[in-house]
């Protein structure tokens, strides 16, 4: 009697196991047709969208409205804070309000499947949000939001992150199988529909690729002395083949650093202190060939910002919207092996010189100074070979030669710093 009754209770639970597994087993084929149904109504729906923010929103509002998912949203990376900022969200509202989503690999915060999935640029699933201790920090989130499991899906195109798709499901287990396959390939179509929205957009406007770059401890490997300093490059002038002239400045922290780099790298043949004003110092450097600088100017591009900041090295780069973005990266890369591609996207370009050498004209110059600058120019002062000497024009405005040239000099000073602070369009 006991061994029967064990073999049918045996048998009961196969059979409660058996249907428990058919149930989930229907529950996943109805999830990945809801899914592939989802899938193809974002695919037509991207086409008739304009801007990256449409294609973002219209993903979200795809998704959220989907049988098998409760809400979704978008983030995108800020570089210089280390986190992910919400850009469109649906099916929730105030999810993030009381969330910091780092992707400092340092940053504790930074161990949930959003930070990894930015990291890494590979899909990340959480099966069971209260059994995953990555998950320790949301938990309360996913209980107050009804959702068991969720998918950080990296958006990416030709190498290029564009954000985190985050996907919410009150099942266990979802994103499993061949539904984790197309929501990861979700990703790349999003990233691709990006893509092409922003090129499209660069085409009919006046703008730019720009390509954001981190290198970690830029100068730990050539044993560079580290610094907690600023080091900032503000121009380099080409002077002849792949010779440059580097302007920068360095606060007093970073000198050390700064002088070892003639020793330390093969492209830097000297550097040299211009002058130090309230604990600064503005430097001039001569370069060899530079990876990055030679590689910018044969692309027709410009570096609009670079700087070393506690040790790491971040860096700008401005291109024409035909560039090919994968050939940069892959020769960037090949110069420094441990550089990290942080952002890419479009922007406007940002020419005001002529908008600001009128505001130093109309606003900055004063009178005795632009008197002195259209008195010069109009006798021919600035000719070659001149037609006027500076004691001439001096004595025509009956103010000493050193009074002539102190006011010439300091108009000529902010017209060329007006002229010369805005980024070239190429670095030719």
């Amino acid at each position: 009697m006991v061994e029967l009754l064990g073999a049918n209770a045996e048998a009961a639970y196969d059979r409660v196991a058996r249907e428990a597994q058919l149930v989930r087993h229907r529950e996943q084929l109805t999830a990945l047709n809801n899914l592939n149904a989802v899938v193809r109504d974002i695919n037509e729906a991207l086409v008739q969208q304009s801007t990256r923010e449409q294609v973002e929103q219209v993903v979200c509002d795809r998704l959220a409205a989907a049988e098998s998912y409760e809400f979704a949203w978008f983030g995108e990376v800020d570089a210089h804070a280390e986190t992910v900022e919400l850009t469109a969200e649906a099916g929730v509202e105030g999810y993030l309000d009381d969330i910091d989503i780092s992707v400092a690999p340092d940053d504790e915060a930074s161990r949930g499947p959003t930070g990894r999935a930015v990291r890494t640029e590979e899909i990340q699933v959480t099966e069971n949000v209260f059994e995953d201790t990555n998950y320790a920090n949301w938990q309360d989130h996913a209980r107050a939001h009804g959702f068991r499991s969720s998918a950080a899906i990296p958006v990416v195109h030709e190498e290029s992150l564009y954000g985190v798709l985050n996907v919410y499901s009150a099942r266990v287990g979802a994103f499993e199988g061949e539904e984790r396959r197309v929501v990861r390939q979700l990703g790349e179509v999003v990233g691709h529909a990006i893509a092409g929205v922003e090129r499209k957009r660069a085409l009919m406007s006046d703008e730019v690729v720009e390509l954001e770059f981190r290198i970690r401890d830029v100068f730990e490997a050539v044993g560079v002395p580290e610094s907690e300093g600023t080091i900032s490059f503000d121009r380099a002038v080409p002077v002849g083949d792949d010779e440059f002239i580097e302007y920068g400045t360095a606060t007093g922290d970073a000198m050390e650093t700064l002088a070892a780099l003639p020793e330390k790298l093969p492209y830097w043949t000297d550097v040299s202190v211009l002058r130090e004003r309230f604990g600064t110092t503005t430097f001039e450097a001569r370069l060899s060939e530079p990876p990055v600088v030679s590689l910018v100017a044969s692309s027709g591009g410009y570096i609009e910002s670079a700087t070393v900041e506690d040790g790491d090295y971040h860096m700008t780069l401005h291109f024409p919207p035909a560039v090919e973005v994968r050939g940069v990266v892959e020769r960037i890369r090949d110069a420094y092996p441990a550089v990290e591609v942080v952002t890419r996207r479009q922007v406007s370009r940002s020419d005001e010189s002529l908008r600001r050498l009128d505001e130093v004209l109309t606003d900055e110059l004063t009178d005795r100074q632009r008197t002195a600058l259209e008195t010069a120019y109009f006798a021919g002062f600035f000719e070659w070979p001149r037609q006027s000497s500076a004691q001439e024009v001096a004595d025509s405005l009956d103010v000493a030669d050193a009074t002539f040239h102190q006011h010439v000099r300091l108009a000529e000073n902010k017209l060329l710093g007006a002229l010369f602070e805005q980024p070239a369009i190429t670095v030719r």
